[in-house]
């Protein structure tokens, strides 16, 4: 019973101290202070629009049907997905590739305005390849593309959130707006 007890008292510590500071879980990201988020994307069927509406809503932001609805709008202006041998074996065969998924987004608050310009995320990824395993090998591959899509999910976020909670006292410059 000593040892039980012991157990749940250092469980108990464990938690209270991860929770004291301020560790967390990675997941989708956090978005505080947000209701509303309008998607604006060249076609609202594929993976990327689908798992970015999801983590929004995850986090209780509604996500609008229309620009006017909403009280941001995430334009994603266009993706790229790039795969390129990262090197190649003694028998000149490729044994390692490179992946790359980069998404060029811009935030708009109310009526338009700009709030984060034009701005490219990355994610990159390498992996082993064997041409005696390519199915599994195309499965990985296509697990680390869902991954690396989480990762720009996590970086929009990151960046609606600090757009989101920028001091009223410091706005974005339009002259920075203009140099990116």
């Amino acid at each position: 019973m000593k040892k039980l007890n012991s157990l749940a008292t250092t469980g108990l510590l464990i938690a209270a101290t991860l929770t004291g500071c301020g560790w967390h879980l990675r997941g989708t990201g956090q978005v505080n202070n947000i209701s509303s988020v309008h998607i604006s994307a060249a076609t609202r069927f594929d993976d990327f629009y689908g798992d970015l509406s999801r983590a929004l809503e995850a986090n209780d932001v509604t996500v609008a049907r229309n620009a006017t609805e909403a009280q941001y709008t995430i334009v994603v202006l266009g993706q790229k997905s790039k795969r390129r041998a990262a090197s190649v074996s003694v028998s000149a065969r490729v044994s390692e590739y490179e992946l790359n998924e980069e998404v060029e987004v811009m935030i708009l608050g109310t009526g338009g305005k700009v709030l984060l310009p034009r701005t490219t995320l990355q994610a990159e990824r390498y992996f082993d390849f064997d041409e005696n395993e390519v199915q599994s090998k195309q499965d990985e591959s296509d697990m680390l593309k869902s991954e690396m899509r989480q990762d720009l999910i996590r970086q929009i976020l990151n960046r609606l959130n600090a757009v989101a909670n920028r001091p009223v006292s410091a706005p974005a410059s339009e002259e920075n707006a203009a140099a990116n």
